[in-house]
């Protein structure tokens, strides 16, 4: 065991650290001795004999304190204790004892110290993944989209609390998992949820939420990361911007929530957010021929063509004009423009364009090859 002499401003509470301590405890206590911290935006910073400010910021970190006290034979540590993330000073001369300007008195020069730090507190960036801490909280909860909701649930919770997990169990209507250190380090951490077969929901039954493995520690990259995810978080900005490109969702994840995600993922993401909203691109082809088939029923007239390989059934091209650009252009000039444009689906291609120009200097008729 070891004392920690926790120091706000001018008072000082201490607190007895074990082995089995966490972090969270530490924040619990020094927020019920002063009234004026915040759980969210604490931060701790302790020194030991022949080392530099070291921070407390994590379980990691507090096992390690202990570990190091012990092994050099500390009773107690100096903990300050601060309102808010702690920005590191620039030291003044060890015989000042006041923040102040250095002025080298030989020369007249003045070094300027950056005080911005000190009189200007941002407050820290929220993330968007801030709730996924919420995504796994307690016996009961209910999971209206069955156990693929449970599923993306477990997998957020873990990208956010900072650890890897296992499954025990893992059916349509049972899932069971533990913390992937519990073979190596003896962690407690389990959650079992089941199926209510009475209106498809998934409910957590037996949760034990707490690490005793020291690794719930949150990073920019996670083995869970997915496609599925991506595309389920993206689903409406590809809804709103169609052309959404994989780099702008990488750039995206990266600002937005704090994770680093491949191209590779992202760009399967896209590419299922818009199977999901629009259809498959693929399949949209075989509607050729019901557009075929119902143009020429409802404009007769109008020639429509398709060409595709005989052999394979594979989709060339598909031809289009409809019977009043037909009929219009024996009214027009006797010229006809040509252009095209590249086509930047997944299946690439061009499309072809002819237009006539009219006595109005207009430009009425229009046909397409694709």
């Amino acid at each position: 065991m070891v004392l920690l002499l926790c120091k706000f401003r001018v008072s000082t509470a201490i607190f007895c650290a074990s082995s089995t301590s966490r972090f969270r405890d530490l924040i619990e206590f020094a927020c019920g001795n002063w009234d004026s911290l915040n759980s969210e935006t604490i931060s701790f910073t302790y020194e030991l004999p022949g080392n530099a400010l070291c921070m407390l910021r994590s379980d990691y970190d507090l096992n390690t304190l202990i570990s190091f006290a012990c092994s050099v034979g500390l009773e107690h540590v100096n903990v300050s204790v601060y309102d808010g993330p702690f920005i590191p000073q620039i030291e003044d001369d060890a015989s000042s004892q006041e923040n102040h300007m250095m002025i080298d008195s030989s020369s007249g020069h003045q070094d300027g110290v950056d005080m911005l730090s000190k009189y200007c507190h941002h407050e820290p960036k929220i993330l968007l993944t801030a709730s996924w801490a919420q995504a796994i909280r307690d016996v009961g909860q209910p999971f209206e989209g069955g156990v693929g909701q449970f599923r993306r649930a477990l997998k957020m919770y873990s990208m956010e609390v900072g650890f890897e997990y296992d499954f025990v169990k893992n059916t349509k209507e049972r899932v069971i998992a533990t913390c992937r250190r519990r073979a190596t380090n003896n962690c407690m951490w389990r959650v079992n949820a089941t199926l209510q077969k009475i209106n498809g929901y998934f409910y957590i039954r037996s949760l034990n939420n707490i690490h005793t493995c020291g690794a719930a520690i949150r990073t920019t990259k996670n083995s869970r990361m997915s496609s599925e995810l991506v595309a389920s978080l993206i689903r409406d900005k590809v809804r709103d911007k169609p052309l959404t490109r994989p780099t702008d969702v990488v750039y995206d994840f990266k600002e937005s929530y704090g994770l680093d995600i491949t191209y590779h993922h992202a760009w399967w993401g896209v590419d299922r957010a818009k199977n999901e909203l629009f259809g498959h691109q693929s399949l949209s082809y075989d509607l050729l021929r019901w557009y075929k088939e119902e143009t020429e029923r409802t404009n007769p007239g109008s020639i429509i063509e398709i060409d595709y390989d005989i052999n394979t059934g594979r989709f060339k091209r598909v031809f289009v004009s409809f019977y009043a650009c037909i009929y219009g252009f024996w009214y027009c000039r006797p010229m006809l423009f040509l252009d095209g444009t590249f086509l930047k689906g997944r299946y690439k291609g061009n499309l072809l364009a002819a237009t006539a120009k009219d006595g109005d200097q207009g430009n009425p008729t229009r046909t397409h090859h694709y």
